[in-house]
């Protein structure tokens, strides 16, 4: 049965606060931030109260302007899923149309995201979430002037390491001549889609050729040195040398 778009707990609502602003999650350079996209926090407002109970880090793409924290790991014993963290600015593209193997469930906590699901634009607020079942089709975007912050309960850990994977590239391939972030190339994109087709699936390319793709991805990757998914990038000392941290008692 399908789930729909569910209220959630009032409590969680809070106006954001205008009085303070914490400027952090830029890219970092031999330890020193560099030019690039920024975060720009409410301390007190409800995604900033999870992040500093994050034990892990603040990652980023600098390719698309978003960040998140891992707050919930299925071996914690409190989730059977992994659960992020996330922001998007207004100008952050949407990820491509996809859709998993298993549900997918978004919780706004600031501002209004759009998901859009089979087509059909979603927009929830902060009391509301929504589930997409599995193998249907879904995006989401911020059609807002501000950064949204949302949780996502994502299919699996694997789900997060091809993120935060596709993210570690975009670092380590660094800034165009005019200071943009590329971030990975074609072939490795491809060999990281192909990693999590079982879990994963986009719809902008036929599946007849998306299984071509998959059976010769093995031999792209040899000669181009690409590789899917690696655990390194889950570790919390890559993003703390890549991504400037909040400093909480600095505004």
């Amino acid at each position: 049965m399908e789930s729909e778009t569910q209220p959630r707990d009032q409590g969680r609502r809070t106006d954001r606060s205008r009085g303070r602003t914490l400027r952090t999650g830029r890219p970092l350079v031999d330890g020193r931030p560099v030019a690039g996209p920024t975060l720009e926090l409410d301390p007190e407002s409800p995604a900033s109260a999870l992040l500093r109970q994050s034990p892990h880090p603040l990652v980023s793409d600098p390719a698309g302007g978003t960040w998140a924290a891992l707050l919930e790991r299925p071996d914690s014993g409190r989730s059977d899923r992994p659960v992020l963290v996330q922001w998007v600015s207004p100008a952050s593209p949407e990820p491509p149309v996809h859709y998993h193997s298993t549900t997918e469930t978004f919780r706004p906590l600031e501002g209004q995201l759009t998901v859009v699901r089979e087509g059909d634009p979603i927009r929830l607020d902060p009391d509301e979430s929504l589930t997409v079942e599995p193998e249907r089709a879904h995006t989401f975007r911020n059609d807002t002037d501000e950064v949204v912050a949302f949780e996502a309960e994502l299919p699996s850990m694997r789900t997060v390491n091809g993120l935060y994977t596709a993210w570690g590239l975009a670092h380590e391939r660094g800034r165009d001549g005019d200071g943009t972030y590329p971030g990975p190339g074609p072939v490795q994109s491809l060999v990281l889609a192909a990693d999590l087709a079982d879990e994963t699936t986009m719809t902008t390319i036929p599946r007849p050729i998306q299984r071509l793709l998959g059976a010769t991805v093995g031999r792209i990757a040899r000669l181009t040195g690409a590789a899917g998914r690696t655990d390194a990038y889950l570790d919390a000392s890559f993003w703390n040398r890549h991504v400037e941290q909040p400093e909480w008692g600095r505004s």
